[in-house]
C-alpha cells in the first residue's frame, strides 16, 4: 500500500513529469543475494546500466516504459543497457504486450532488492557506471527522450560526476 500511495502522489503533484536524475558520489551496489540479479549484472559486465524500479499499476511508471525502451534501444551500441524491476507486482501479460516490452524484467514481489537498493517511491531509476557504481538517482518518471536527458547522460557516462 505505501507503494501505491507514493504512486498516487507523484500523479497528483505532477513531480512524475519533472523528475532528472541526480549525480551522487560513486557508491557500491548493495549486496544482494537475488541469483536473477547477479546473473543480468553479470551478462552486462563492462556496460553502463539503468536500472528502473516500477510497477504495472503505477500510472507514471507505465507513462514512462516506452520511452524507458526506446531509450534502451537507442544506446545499446553505445554501452547502456537498461533494467526493469518490477517491484510488489507480477506485471501482467495485456500492459507487457500493449508496450510490445523487451527490457529484461526482475520480479521483486517482497520488495527485497528494493530495499536493499533504498527505493521508497515508484518509479525510481539508478544509473549505474560501466564499474557497476551507482552514479545517479531519479525519482519520478523521467522524460527519456528529452534532449536535455540525452546530454545528462552523455555527461553521467563520460565520467564528468563527482569523485571521478
Amino acid at each position: 500500500m505505501k507503494w501505491l500511495a507514493a504512486c498516487f502522489v507523484l500523479l497528483l503533484t505532477g513531480e512524475a513529469l519533472a523528475a532528472d536524475l541526480v549525480a551522487e558520489r560513486p557508491q557500491r551496489l548493495p549486496a544482494s543475494r537475488d541469483a536473477h540479479l547477479a546473473q543480468v549484472l553479470a551478462n552486462n559486465k563492462g556496460s553502463a546500466l539503468i536500472v528502473n524500479f516500477w510497477a504495472s499499476w503505477c500510472e507514471p511508471c507505465r507513462d514512462e516504459m516506452p520511452a524507458l525502451q526506446r531509450l534502451a534501444e537507442n544506446w545499446h551500441g553505445r554501452g547502456l543497457a537498461v533494467i526493469t524491476v518490477a517491484v510488489a507486482d507480477a506485471p501482467g501479460g495485456d500492459f507487457l504486450n500493449e508496450i510490445s516490452f523487451r527490457l529484461p524484467l526482475l520480479l521483486d514481489p517482497d520488495q527485497v532488492i528494493a530495499r536493499a537498493w533504498d527505493v521508497h517511491l515508484l518509479p525510481t531509476t539508478i544509473l549505474l557506471d560501466r564499474r557497476h557504481r551507482i552514479i545517479a538517482r531519479g525519482r519520478g518518471a523521467i522524460a527519456w527522450d528529452s534532449a536535455p536527458m540525452e546530454k545528462q547522460l552523455r555527461v553521467l557516462l563520460h565520467g564528468e560526476h563527482h569523485g571521478s
